[in-house]
């Protein structure tokens, strides 16, 4: 495999900086763009001047972020959606001088209206509160604090996927919904499926609702990619999420890009949709597991596709 790329029918991945990668992706070529950029404060992957997460503030993160953002508007085609996955961002006392909440969703926001994007939407996703606590041992959240003084608690701050649009008129429109009314039985998102999603927060899986959101469905290998000196751990994105965006704004045959590919849980589940997928990734070792993952959902496809094939001849 090559040290810094890997092409093939299905997928590209690049291993260095996005800022200067994303040159390498043609103009209007992109159907999706979706990813969750470094998150300042919390997550610090590498030491590299390059990492937009190895950062001092949530204010430097932001600076260094525009330099990528034109090149996102450049590269997806008009009509169509960049999808930000992110939290609000963490005060510290020791890094901030108090203990609080940052608005880094806000931050993003005019930052990619301010290049160009349109903000179009988003959505919140449920986080379970007691997994939140044991996760991050975060004091607010403790019952031990509720007990000793409720004035300290807050909220466990959940997820949002928001939603930006190139403007411009979509060339090849997403025909999901599946419709007799409509003349689209070869839609692949149901009414009931739409009536769940529509909702402006994404619930985690519950007895109410059975297929929402589970919080631990990430790739499995993602201890993986770790190396000693890394200072905080990996967080993949949840394979749900990633597959209700891939669904709701994209089509069969479109590409998906994420330039902070992470382990490649983006395309792992743009992929296993019969998408194409273009991914850049700072970290060597993230890379490497990145490869691994696009190579298996591949295969995953593949499989599932031949099986469906055989169960067709049997009955036939």
């Amino acid at each position: 495999m090559n040290d810094t790329e890997v092409i093939t029918g299905d997928f590209t991945a690049y291993c260095g900086d996005s800022v200067v990668l994303m040159d390498r992706v043609p103009d209007e070529s992109i159907g999706l763009e979706l990813f969750s950029p470094p998150f300042p404060g919390m997550y610090a992957y590498t030491d590299m001047a390059e990492d937009m997460g190895n950062v001092k503030s949530q204010d430097e993160m932001i600076e260094h972020y525009r330099f990528l953002i034109p090149s996102l508007l450049r590269a997806l085609m008009p009509g169509r959606s960049c999808c930000v996955h992110l939290c609000q961002g963490v005060a510290f006392q020791y890094l901030d001088g108090y203990i609080g909440v940052k608005d880094f969703r806000g931050a993003i926001i005019a930052a990619m209206e301010d290049a160009g994007f349109v903000y179009y939407g988003e959505v919140c996703i449920e986080k379970d509160p007691q997994v939140k606590a044991i996760r991050t041992k975060d004091q607010g959240l403790l019952f031990k604090t509720l007990a000793k003084d409720s004035a300290n608690m807050h909220m466990a701050l959940a997820d949002y996927v928001v939603q930006f649009r190139k403007p411009g008129d979509n060339p090849i429109p997403i025909k999901a919904g599946v419709s007799e009314r409509y003349d689209n039985l070869d839609g692949w998102i149901t009414a009931e499926d739409w009536i769940e999603w529509a909702s402006p927060v994404w619930h985690r899986q519950s007895d109410k609702y059975p297929n929402g959101i589970r919080e631990t469905n990430v790739l499995d290998n993602y201890r993986d990619a770790r190396e000693d000196e890394d200072e905080k751990h990996v967080c993949p994105l949840q394979l749900d999420v990633i597959d209700r965006c891939v669904q709701l704004w994209s089509a069969p045959g479109d590409r998906v890009l994420s330039p902070f590919m992470g382990i490649g849980s983006e395309g792992y589940g743009a992929l296993k949709r019969g998408r194409k997928f273009t991914g850049i990734e700072l970290k060597e070792s993230y890379f490497r597991v990145a490869v691994k993952n696009l190579r298996r959902a591949v295969r995953e496809r593949d499989n599932y596709g031949q099986q469906e094939l055989d169960a067709v001849k049997e009955v036939t």
